[in-house]
């Protein structure tokens, strides 16, 4: 089963967040290779590591976690849109997952309870 990562997660475990990076680094280990997230994330952990003055690869770090990046379309974007329950980042985190059948994301955002996916943190 894959799951959707979201960029907290990712984050967490980057800046060794000392409240979430360990449970956040738990779920990296049980959902390797079976993770995907957005090309919104990739733009999304630019800005954070950015301010917090890390220079990371993220392709590296997304590699060496067994993240998959998947492209942000047109379509996305559109269902994105049409979702009132969400602000437009976490949108287009949840209509990626639905455009790829995916119904589990592991995200310490409590916004997605709102919609019908399983939250996991």
């Amino acid at each position: 089963m894959r799951v959707y990562v979201d960029v907290n997660v990712i984050y967490y475990i980057l800046t060794a967040n000392e409240e979430f990076g360990p449970r956040a680094k738990e779920l990296i280990e049980e959902y390797y290779g079976r993770m995907i997230t957005s090309a919104l994330t990739v733009w999304q952990l630019y800005i954070l590591l950015r301010r917090s003055g890390a220079r990371l690869k993220i392709s590296q770090v997304l590699e060496d976690l067994g993240v998959k990046v998947v492209a942000l379309t047109p379509e996305i974007i559109k269902m994105a849109e049409e979702c009132e329950k969400l602000d437009f980042d976490d949108a287009i985190h949840y209509a990626t997952m639905k455009a790829h059948g995916i119904k589990v994301i592991l995200s310490n955002d409590s916004d997605f309870d709102r919609v019908d996916v399983k939250r996991v943190f």
